[in-house]
């Protein structure tokens, strides 16, 4: 759904010697910034110490970045990792230990022994081991899960492969090489249960790989994505819906069900409510709610308790620049976002759950369905386009008393005063909209100047418009539309009085016939199949 534009806060902020505005809704309290002057900014992780101490780990242009949490409103870099300049660098962590990846040629992995901070840390390059010594040449990003390291992307030698490479954990300081999925190019991975989903970004979708056997993992199931660029993925506590971001401008974020591989649906779409044409670049997922690194200098919070119905709950805008990353698992519940050229930025988020409005719209004269009708929670940007089945889901971020508009061509906008929506439960709002026309027989009567005849009719149609009439128009066509707003036929009306073969395997029942031509359209009719 797209997303009611919030109530802004405004930050000034100093990032080197300029002054910029850093502006959010409540639900996103800033609290804390580091600025990176010389360095841009890419992945970010959290860690723990063994004395409770919270730190950033922040993938720098430069290297690794160690930030200490411990007064998240005064965050300082304790330690500085260097690695080969680039401006990807992805972290994660497993058992006290960071490993950090980056593109740059012969980087290898960074493996970071954190276990005695805040004192000290110590770090070595690993390129691989065995017969894969040397051959973990660089990767896009990687991830950690059940004692496992993955690596993503652009990794290998000549004798691995640039989709996704398995390292066993059980010595975190000597992974050591143990499988590799080569399908297709991964741009990243999320993994949980021995199932891994893999971005395939130049393919257009996301894949789901067994990997139980982690030296010979199986390909299960391809989903496409609404932009066909997969970048990153996550999954919902239950492991039912999987969120997928696409890297592509106009491109949403999408939730799909995933309960059944061989029939994984589509249930939502997403896009941020400051910029709506810049994308989600990673989605975390929190509790049910969705934490949105985007372009345009974009932080979004999403509540994805009803993941077909998507609401943003909480925005920030931190620059212009990428907002690379986001981290919402530290135990403080701080989050923390890397925005790639204006620095570490710290918030105290709101998680609040949105107010669900859902329903169906309906021809009031037949009581069908309608589809891309289009129904808006007033003074708000809040809407929703009704499916086929009529059926609509939006809603509102916050509580409140509102009006609903609805409203669909060929039909009266309807609407409906004093709709209360509360936080966290859904109100169902059917709609019937009365239908802006009258049959044919009626229609005719009142001079309109076209005619359809015969009505009902069985298989064929004429269309007629006065001759003097018709020589005046330029470009005119018909089409023939059911009440679900699906198209039966679209054809060009060359003549005054002209035949069309409607077929006879369409439904009997009504139907809207509209003369368009070059000037406008002449007044929808409605016509019958007996």
């Amino acid at each position: 759904m797209l997303s009611k534009s919030l109530p802004a806060c405004l930050f000034f902020l100093f990032f080197g010697n300029v002054l910029f505005a850093q502006t959010s809704s409540p639900g996103l309290q800033l609290i804390g910034h580091l600025p990176y002057d010389t360095a841009t900014l890419a992945g970010c992780w959290h860690y723990v110490d063994s004395s409770g101490t919270e730190y950033a780990l922040v993938g720098t242009s430069k290297g690794l970045s160690i930030v200490d949490l411990s007064n998240p409103t005064q965050p300082f870099q304790r330690f500085a990792v260097p690695g080969i300049s680039n401006n990807w660098r992805e972290v994660k962590t497993w058992g006290g230990f960071a490993y950090v990846g980056t593109e740059a040629s012969n980087s290898g992995v960074t493996i970071i022994d954190l276990r005695q901070l805040p004192d000290t840390v110590l770090y070595k390059t690993w390129q691989g081991d065995g017969v894969y010594e040397n051959q973990i040449v660089k990767s896009h990003a990687l991830a950690t899960a059940d004692g496992y390291l993955y690596l993503f992307g652009g990794i290998a030698g000549n004798m691995l492969s640039n989709g996704a490479v398995i390292c066993s954990l059980s010595d975190p300081w000597n992974p050591h090489v143990v499988g590799y999925y080569s399908n297709a190019y991964v741009h990243d991975g999320y993994i949980r249960d021995n199932t891994l989903w893999t971005s395939e970004i130049y393919n257009g979708w996301f894949g789901v790989v067994d990997i139980t056997d982690k030296t010979n993992p199986q390909l299960l199931a391809t989903q496409p994505t609404p932009g066909a660029f997969n970048h990153n993925t996550w999954l919902s506590d239950d492991s039912q819906t999987l969120f997928a971001a696409d890297e592509k401008l106009n491109a949403p974020l999408a939730a799909f069900d995933v309960s059944d591989l061989d029939n994984i649906k589509l249930l939502d779409v997403y896009y941020c409510s400051q910029d709506p044409s810049r994308e989600v670049h990673n989605v975390r997922v929190f509790n049910d709610f969705l934490i949105n690194p985007s372009y345009g200098g974009q932080l979004t919070i999403v509540d994805a308790h009803r993941p077909e119905n998507l609401i943003e709950t909480a925005w920030a805008v931190m620059g212009n620049s990428l907002v690379w990353d986001a981290d919402p698992y530290l135990p403080s519940g701080i989050v923390f976002a890397t925005a790639k050229n204006e620095g570490l930025f710290i918030y105290q988020p709101n998680y609040t759950r949105a107010a669900y409005l859902e329903g169906t719209v309906t021809d009031a004269q037949t009581g069908m369905p309608l589809n891309n009708a289009r129904v808006f929670v007033e003074n708000t940007i809040f809407a929703d386009t009704t499916k086929q089945t009529g059926q609509y889901k939006t809603g509102a971020s916050v509580a409140g008393i509102f009006s609903i508009r609805a409203e669909k061509p060929g039909y009266e906008t309807q609407i409906i005063p004093d709709i209360t929506l509360t936080a966290g439960e859904l109100a169902i709002v059917d709609i019937a909209l009365q239908p802006i026309m009258a049959d044919a027989v009626a229609q005719q009567s009142k001079g309109s100047g076209v005619r359809v005849t015969p009505s009902p009719f069985r298989d064929r149609i004429v269309v007629e418009i006065p001759e003097d009439v018709f020589r005046n128009l330029r470009n005119v066509s018909i089409t023939v539309y059911d009440l679900k707003g699906q198209t039966i036929l679209d054809a060009p009306l060359q003549h005054a009085r002209q035949t069309f073969d409607v077929g006879n395997n369409i439904p009997t029942g009504p139907y809207v016939l509209l003369v368009q031509h070059a000037g406008g359209m002449f007044p929808p009719i409605r016509i019958y199949k007996g």
